[in-house]
């Protein structure tokens, strides 16, 4: 009887730590990580960021031509109307409904 009780005792201890590891990992760990990870990533950061001075150019030289990396379509005239029917904002139109059909 005394083998039984020990034995026990002892497996108990593991199941519990098996049980709380696997419900940790299972969950994602994401409590885990809001407890033991609080790390700056520096998402934040651009919040106390100061506004520079504009660059200024030598008085002498002549900044170097434009050169654009990949050509840009004329598009020709913008025909958007950006203003809805009071007058204060653009409203997108609501989008249509597709009806899917099998195919043979």
């Amino acid at each position: 009887m005394m083998k039984t009780s020990s034995t026990i005792t002892k497996i108990i201890p593991a199941l519990l730590t098996v049980v709380l590891g696997s419900t940790f990992v299972l969950s994602g760990c994401q409590s885990i990580k809001n407890v033991l990870g609080k790390r700056d990533n520096g998402s934040l950061e651009y919040q106390q960021s100061k506004k520079l001075a504009p660059i200024e150019l030598p008085a002498n030289k002549e900044p170097a031509p434009f050169v654009p990396l990949y050509p840009t379509p004329n598009a020709g005239t913008n025909t958007l109307t950006l203003k809805n029917d009071s007058g204060s904002q653009y409203q997108l139109p609501k989008p249509q409904r597709t009806v899917s059909t099998p195919s043979n």
